[in-house]
């Protein structure tokens, strides 16, 4: 281990919960009548939803999220469009494809 990490081929190590496989930002445009306070607590309680954070610019909330693959990324985008009827405008999701 020793002379990987001394060669540059192990640069970090991480650790990861077992069947996570897609880290995601979900970028959420809220509804005007929306309270994005709620909407984001609600949100940061949910399995796989690391964080959410409310920012400035095109949408409201980001939440960064992990979950297995991209059919129980549809799960949790269907999700969140149904936890609030009406309460979402739009959303826009972006993979991550590395973490430095």
């Amino acid at each position: 281990m020793k002379k990987l990490e001394e060669s540059g081929v192990i640069r970090r190590y991480t650790i990861r919960e077992s069947g996570i496989g897609l880290t995601a930002l979900i970028r959420l445009k809220v509804g005007q009548n929306t309270d994005i306070g709620m909407l984001a607590e609600e949100f940061s309680g949910w399995n796989g939803v690391e964080c959410v954070f409310e920012i400035s610019g095109d949408a409201d909330l980001v939440a960064v999220v992990h979950v297995d693959d991209t059919v129980a990324l549809r799960g949790m985008l269907d999700k969140m469009w149904l936890a609030v009827p009406g309460g979402i405008g739009s959303t826009q999701t972006e993979l991550v494809l590395e973490q430095y």
